[in-house]
């Protein structure tokens, strides 16, 4: 990554991040002297995140939290830690749903937020490490628009559901519900906000009186259409969903799967 003229030179750097270090005699048992961690968040997007949460805690308890605002994002940023292992969590968008020492749980009923996240587990055995966050997009945003030939009224609704239900501590997709009502627009246009899954197991329900009339495995849709679960920000997908009487067609771009059956929506 090419350095901004207006950036120390290396020396002065190196004098820095010394200057940072913690401070131990010779003559201790620098086992006994913490370490220290310098962030760099230079990378970080702030068109994107005005400021961003930092998490760190270890196994024995340790633990640091802090807000991170964009303003400060080119200067060093140090913390002085436990030699031991780390775990480093640097999230925005989490609408208060992160817990430090824990990770991210959507409470059933609930999306997914509109959460950037980087993890990463440190070892912190030594005087100094730096770490570089670039927290990613994991979130997907599914739009979907209803169009219909034989009723312009929508009288059902549509509810996702999956099983994962957040991110453990180390960001990784974690098990549990996930179910979530969109709301309808007069349009039959929706969002729903869903985190990074683990296989293709999310399902679209069409409910009626609050009965299941129909489900789809839209994580299979997804995957037909060309959606990668894997990539480090996902990506948003529109779905054009036509229903008629008899059948139901999932368009994306130049992609559509159509199914038929034989009930009444």
């Amino acid at each position: 990554m090419e350095m901004k003229r207006n950036m120390p030179s290396a020396v002065l750097l190196w004098i820095m991040v010394i200057l940072m270090l913690p401070a131990c005699s010779v003559k201790e048992d620098r086992g006994d002297c913490p370490g220290c961690i310098i962030f760099d968040f230079s990378g970080v997007d702030t068109d994107v995140m005005d400021s961003l949460y930092l998490s760190l805690t270890s196994a024995d308890g340790f633990l640091f939290v802090d807000t991170v605002r964009a303003e400060s994002f080119q200067d060093r940023y140090s913390v002085n830690v436990p030699r031991q292992g780390i775990d480093v969590n640097v999230n925005w968008g989490t609408d208060g749903l992160f817990k430090d020492g824990q990770g991210l749980l959507i409470p059933s009923g609930s999306q997914c937020p509109p959460v950037h996240m980087f993890s990463a587990r440190l070892d912190a055995d030594c005087e100094y490490c730096v770490c570089r966050p670039l927290p990613a997009k994991n979130y997907c945003r599914i739009m979907l628009h209803l169009v219909s030939d034989d009723a312009p009224a929508i009288i059902f609704a549509l509810r996702v559901t999956g099983n994962v239900c957040g991110y453990d501590i180390a960001g990784q997709p974690a098990g549990g519900e996930f179910a979530y009502i969109p709301d309808l627009d007069a349009e039959g246009t929706c969002s729903i906000r869903v985190p990074r899954q683990r296989d293709n197991s999310l399902m679209l329900e069409i409910i009626e009186d609050g009965q299941v009339l129909r489900r789809f495995a839209l994580g299979n849709i997804m995957a037909e259409s060309g959606y990668d679960w894997s990539a480090r920000n996902l990506e948003d997908i529109e779905l054009t969903v036509n229903y008629s009487k008899t059948d139901v067609t999932f368009v994306a771009d130049d992609w559509e799967k159509e199914f038929f059956f034989d009930i009444t929506i």
